[in-house]
Protein backbone atom coordinates (compact mmCIF):
# COMPACT_ATOMS: atom_id res chain seq x y z
CA UNK A 1 0.00 0.00 0.00
CA UNK A 2 1.25 3.46 -0.78
CA UNK A 3 1.91 5.81 2.07
CA UNK A 4 -1.22 7.62 3.08
CA UNK A 5 -3.39 9.30 5.66
CA UNK A 6 -6.71 7.91 6.86
CA UNK A 7 -9.20 10.01 8.68
CA UNK A 8 -12.43 9.84 10.64
CA UNK A 9 -14.70 12.64 11.70
CA UNK A 10 -15.26 15.83 9.80
CA UNK A 11 -12.44 15.07 7.38
CA UNK A 12 -8.69 14.83 6.77
CA UNK A 13 -5.64 16.28 8.40
CA UNK A 14 -1.85 16.06 8.10
CA UNK A 15 0.64 15.80 10.94
CA UNK A 16 4.01 17.50 11.20
CA UNK A 17 6.64 18.35 13.75
CA UNK A 18 5.87 17.71 17.38
CA UNK A 19 2.92 16.91 19.62
CA UNK A 20 2.64 18.05 23.24
CA UNK A 21 1.80 15.26 25.66
CA UNK A 22 1.48 14.93 29.41
CA UNK A 23 0.93 11.38 30.55
CA UNK A 24 -1.01 10.19 33.56
CA UNK A 25 -1.24 6.56 32.47
CA UNK A 26 2.21 5.57 31.30
CA UNK A 27 1.79 2.89 28.62
CA UNK A 28 -1.03 0.43 28.07
CA UNK A 29 -0.49 -2.58 25.81
CA UNK A 30 -3.38 -4.29 24.14
CA UNK A 31 -3.58 -8.02 24.94
CA UNK A 32 -4.63 -8.76 21.38
CA UNK A 33 -2.07 -6.50 19.68
CA UNK A 34 1.25 -5.93 21.38
CA UNK A 35 2.02 -3.12 18.96
CA UNK A 36 -0.82 -0.97 20.29
CA UNK A 37 0.33 1.61 22.81
CA UNK A 38 -1.99 4.19 24.32
CA UNK A 39 -0.70 7.48 25.68
CA UNK A 40 -3.17 9.66 27.57
CA UNK A 41 -2.82 13.25 28.72
CA UNK A 42 -3.15 14.31 32.30
CA UNK A 43 -6.67 15.22 33.41
CA UNK A 44 -7.26 18.83 34.36
CA UNK A 45 -7.48 20.08 37.91
CA UNK A 46 -11.23 19.61 37.69
CA UNK A 47 -10.72 15.84 37.68
CA UNK A 48 -10.72 13.53 40.67
CA UNK A 49 -8.10 13.82 43.40
CA UNK A 50 -6.30 10.55 42.62
CA UNK A 51 -5.50 11.28 38.94
CA UNK A 52 -4.44 14.78 39.93
CA UNK A 53 -2.03 13.36 42.50
CA UNK A 54 -0.70 10.87 39.96
CA UNK A 55 -0.11 13.71 37.55
CA UNK A 56 1.86 15.73 40.07
CA UNK A 57 3.96 12.69 41.03
CA UNK A 58 4.60 10.94 37.73
CA UNK A 59 3.63 13.21 34.86
CA UNK A 60 6.21 14.14 32.26
CA UNK A 61 5.79 17.13 29.99
CA UNK A 62 7.83 17.30 26.84
CA UNK A 63 7.97 17.02 23.06
CA UNK A 64 7.51 13.89 20.99
CA UNK A 65 8.87 14.34 17.47
CA UNK A 66 6.64 12.49 14.99
CA UNK A 67 7.79 13.84 11.63
CA UNK A 68 9.81 11.99 8.99
CA UNK A 69 13.20 13.34 10.07
CA UNK A 70 16.12 11.12 11.05
CA UNK A 71 15.89 12.06 14.74
CA UNK A 72 12.11 11.70 15.13
CA UNK A 73 10.49 9.00 17.23
CA UNK A 74 8.74 7.60 14.14
CA UNK A 75 12.04 7.04 12.33
CA UNK A 76 14.08 5.74 15.26
CA UNK A 77 11.32 3.35 16.41
CA UNK A 78 10.58 2.24 12.81
CA UNK A 79 6.92 3.04 13.37
CA UNK A 80 4.90 2.24 10.25
CA UNK A 81 1.51 3.33 11.55
CA UNK A 82 0.24 5.71 14.22
CA UNK A 83 -2.97 7.59 14.90
CA UNK A 84 -4.33 10.19 17.30
CA UNK A 85 -7.28 12.29 18.34
CA UNK A 86 -6.76 15.80 19.71
CA UNK A 87 -9.65 16.69 22.00
CA UNK A 88 -11.12 20.14 22.52
CA UNK A 89 -10.86 19.57 26.28
CA UNK A 90 -7.74 19.83 28.43
CA UNK A 91 -8.26 16.42 30.03
CA UNK A 92 -8.49 14.25 26.93
CA UNK A 93 -6.60 13.15 23.84
CA UNK A 94 -5.22 9.83 22.61
CA UNK A 95 -2.14 8.78 20.62
CA UNK A 96 -1.92 5.19 19.34
CA UNK A 97 1.33 3.67 18.08
CA UNK A 98 0.80 0.68 15.82
CA UNK A 99 -2.34 -0.74 14.24
CA UNK A 100 -5.66 0.53 15.51
CA UNK A 101 -8.18 -1.20 13.21
CA UNK A 102 -11.10 0.07 15.25
CA UNK A 103 -14.31 -1.11 13.53
CA UNK A 104 -16.35 1.84 14.80
CA UNK A 105 -14.04 4.31 13.02
CA UNK A 106 -14.67 4.22 9.25
CA UNK A 107 -11.80 6.22 7.81
CA UNK A 108 -11.45 8.20 4.60
CA UNK A 109 -8.09 7.90 2.86
CA UNK A 110 -5.86 10.40 1.07
CA UNK A 111 -2.32 9.65 -0.12
CA UNK A 112 0.68 11.43 1.31
CA UNK A 113 2.50 13.61 -1.19
CA UNK A 114 6.24 13.63 -1.81
CA UNK A 115 7.63 15.09 -5.07
CA UNK A 116 10.33 13.34 -7.06
CA UNK A 117 13.05 14.54 -7.40
CA UNK A 118 13.45 16.59 -4.18
CA UNK A 119 12.67 20.30 -4.54
CA UNK A 120 14.62 23.02 -2.66
CA UNK A 121 11.65 24.58 -0.81
CA UNK A 122 9.63 21.42 -0.17
CA UNK A 123 9.81 20.26 3.45
CA UNK A 124 10.34 16.51 3.07
CA UNK A 125 10.16 15.71 6.80
CA UNK A 126 6.60 17.06 6.95
CA UNK A 127 3.47 15.01 6.22
CA UNK A 128 1.98 16.64 3.15
CA UNK A 129 -1.13 15.99 1.07
CA UNK A 130 -2.54 17.50 -2.10
CA UNK A 131 -5.07 20.30 -1.57
CA UNK A 132 -7.50 20.22 -4.50
CA UNK A 133 -10.09 22.84 -3.62
CA UNK A 134 -11.89 24.89 -0.96
CA UNK A 135 -15.61 25.40 -0.33
CA UNK A 136 -17.30 28.03 1.84
CA UNK A 137 -20.84 27.17 2.89
CA UNK A 138 -20.96 24.50 0.20
CA UNK A 139 -19.91 26.91 -2.56
CA UNK A 140 -16.73 25.90 -4.45
CA UNK A 141 -14.29 28.79 -4.70
CA UNK A 142 -12.83 29.67 -8.14
CA UNK A 143 -9.23 29.03 -7.13
CA UNK A 144 -6.94 27.78 -9.95
CA UNK A 145 -5.35 24.38 -9.23
CA UNK A 146 -1.92 25.93 -9.67
CA UNK A 147 -2.54 28.15 -6.62
CA UNK A 148 -3.18 25.10 -4.42
CA UNK A 149 -0.24 22.98 -5.64
CA UNK A 150 3.50 23.32 -4.94
CA UNK A 151 5.37 25.28 -7.60
CA UNK A 152 8.55 24.24 -9.41
CA UNK A 153 10.63 25.09 -6.30
CA UNK A 154 8.44 23.08 -3.90
CA UNK A 155 6.92 26.13 -2.21
CA UNK A 156 3.19 25.87 -1.62
CA UNK A 157 2.89 22.37 -0.17
CA UNK A 158 -0.01 21.54 2.17
CA UNK A 159 1.00 20.21 5.58
CA UNK A 160 -0.21 20.17 9.16
CA UNK A 161 1.90 21.35 12.07
CA UNK A 162 0.50 20.42 15.47
CA UNK A 163 2.68 23.14 16.95
CA UNK A 164 0.74 25.77 14.99
CA UNK A 165 -2.52 26.82 16.57
CA UNK A 166 -4.58 27.87 13.56
CA UNK A 167 -4.59 27.29 9.79
CA UNK A 168 -2.75 29.38 7.20
CA UNK A 169 -3.65 29.71 3.53
CA UNK A 170 -1.44 31.26 0.88
CA UNK A 171 -2.48 34.74 -0.23
CA UNK A 172 -4.68 34.08 -3.29
CA UNK A 173 -6.56 31.24 -1.61
CA UNK A 174 -6.96 33.24 1.59
CA UNK A 175 -8.36 36.23 -0.28
CA UNK A 176 -10.97 34.00 -1.94
CA UNK A 177 -11.99 32.46 1.39
CA UNK A 178 -12.13 35.86 3.10
CA UNK A 179 -14.30 37.46 0.42
CA UNK A 180 -16.81 34.61 0.34
CA UNK A 181 -16.96 34.20 4.13
CA UNK A 182 -17.60 37.93 4.59
CA UNK A 183 -20.29 37.80 1.92
CA UNK A 184 -22.12 34.85 3.49
CA UNK A 185 -21.86 36.15 7.07
CA UNK A 186 -22.93 39.72 6.30
CA UNK A 187 -26.54 39.11 7.52
CA UNK A 188 -25.23 37.43 10.70
CA UNK A 189 -22.24 39.42 11.96
CA UNK A 190 -20.92 42.97 11.46
CA UNK A 191 -17.39 42.95 10.03
CA UNK A 192 -14.69 44.73 12.04
CA UNK A 193 -13.68 46.87 9.05
CA UNK A 194 -10.40 47.98 10.60
CA UNK A 195 -7.62 47.66 7.98
CA UNK A 196 -4.97 48.41 10.60
CA UNK A 197 -5.89 45.37 12.74
CA UNK A 198 -4.73 41.78 12.22
CA UNK A 199 -4.76 39.23 15.04
CA UNK A 200 -1.31 37.63 15.34
CA UNK A 201 -0.36 39.72 12.27
CA UNK A 202 -2.12 37.29 9.90
CA UNK A 203 -5.82 37.00 10.84
CA UNK A 204 -7.71 39.98 9.50
CA UNK A 205 -11.14 38.48 8.74
CA UNK A 206 -12.67 39.74 11.95
CA UNK A 207 -16.07 40.62 13.38
CA UNK A 208 -17.68 42.59 16.20
CA UNK A 209 -19.73 40.58 18.70
CA UNK A 210 -21.62 42.12 21.67
CA UNK A 211 -19.82 41.56 24.96
CA UNK A 212 -21.02 38.50 26.86
CA UNK A 213 -22.74 37.02 23.82
CA UNK A 214 -21.20 34.24 21.67
CA UNK A 215 -21.29 34.48 17.87
CA UNK A 216 -24.01 32.46 16.06
CA UNK A 217 -21.61 29.57 15.43
CA UNK A 218 -24.25 27.08 14.27
CA UNK A 219 -25.36 29.44 11.48
CA UNK A 220 -21.91 30.25 10.13
CA UNK A 221 -20.90 28.75 6.76
CA UNK A 222 -18.40 25.89 7.13
CA UNK A 223 -15.05 26.10 5.37
CA UNK A 224 -14.15 22.80 3.71
CA UNK A 225 -10.72 21.77 2.44
CA UNK A 226 -10.87 19.18 -0.34
CA UNK A 227 -8.23 16.49 -0.78
CA UNK A 228 -7.83 13.42 -2.96
CA UNK A 229 -10.39 11.01 -1.48
CA UNK A 230 -11.14 12.98 1.68
CA UNK A 231 -12.16 16.38 2.98
CA UNK A 232 -12.01 18.40 6.20
CA UNK A 233 -14.90 20.66 7.10
CA UNK A 234 -14.35 23.34 9.74
CA UNK A 235 -17.65 24.44 11.25
CA UNK A 236 -19.31 25.82 14.37
CA UNK A 237 -17.09 26.87 17.26
CA UNK A 238 -13.91 26.08 15.28
CA UNK A 239 -14.51 28.92 12.80
CA UNK A 240 -14.09 31.99 15.01
CA UNK A 241 -11.71 32.80 17.86
CA UNK A 242 -12.21 35.56 20.42
CA UNK A 243 -9.20 37.89 20.45
CA UNK A 244 -8.11 38.27 24.11
CA UNK A 245 -8.38 41.82 25.42
CA UNK A 246 -9.54 43.32 22.11
CA UNK A 247 -12.72 45.42 22.22
CA UNK A 248 -14.53 48.01 20.20
CA UNK A 249 -16.72 49.82 22.70
CA UNK A 250 -19.08 47.24 24.20
CA UNK A 251 -18.23 44.68 21.53
CA UNK A 252 -15.57 41.98 21.48
CA UNK A 253 -13.49 41.08 18.43
CA UNK A 254 -13.67 37.58 16.94
CA UNK A 255 -11.55 36.48 13.97
CA UNK A 256 -11.78 33.69 11.43
CA UNK A 257 -9.33 30.91 12.32
CA UNK A 258 -7.85 30.86 8.82
CA UNK A 259 -4.93 33.26 8.41
CA UNK A 260 -3.04 34.78 5.50
CA UNK A 261 0.28 32.94 5.16
CA UNK A 262 1.71 35.77 3.03
CA UNK A 263 1.47 38.15 5.99
CA UNK A 264 3.64 35.98 8.29
CA UNK A 265 5.28 35.15 5.85
CA UNK A 266 4.98 31.42 5.13
CA UNK A 267 5.47 29.62 1.84
CA UNK A 268 3.12 26.71 2.58
CA UNK A 269 -0.44 25.86 3.51
CA UNK A 270 -0.36 24.85 7.19
CA UNK A 271 -3.28 23.18 8.99
CA UNK A 272 -3.01 23.83 12.72
CA UNK A 273 -4.14 21.74 15.68
CA UNK A 274 -7.24 23.89 16.28
CA UNK A 275 -8.76 22.37 13.14
CA UNK A 276 -7.60 18.85 14.02
CA UNK A 277 -9.61 18.69 17.23
CA UNK A 278 -12.11 15.83 17.54
CA UNK A 279 -10.83 14.11 14.40
CA UNK A 280 -9.37 10.61 14.37
CA UNK A 281 -6.25 10.72 12.16
CA UNK A 282 -4.21 7.69 11.14
CA UNK A 283 -0.87 7.65 9.30
CA UNK A 284 -0.09 4.54 7.28
CA UNK A 285 3.57 4.95 6.31
CA UNK A 286 5.55 2.89 3.76
CA UNK A 287 6.90 -0.36 5.15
Amino acid sequence: MAAGLRLHGVGPVVFRGTYWLRFWAKLQKSEEKESLIILRRCPSARGSLLPSLLCSLFATAGLLGMNRGALSFVTQASTCRFSYCISDRDDAGVLLLGNSDLPFLPLNYTPLYQPTPPLPYFDRVAYSVQLLGIRVGGKPLPIPPSVLAPDHTGAGQTMVDSGTQFTFLLGDAYSAVKAEFLKQTKPLLPALEDPSFAFQEAFDTCFRVPKGRPPPSARLPPVTLLFNGAQMSVAGDRLLYKVPGERRGAEGVWCLTFGNADMVPLTAYVIGHHHQMNLWVEYDLPH
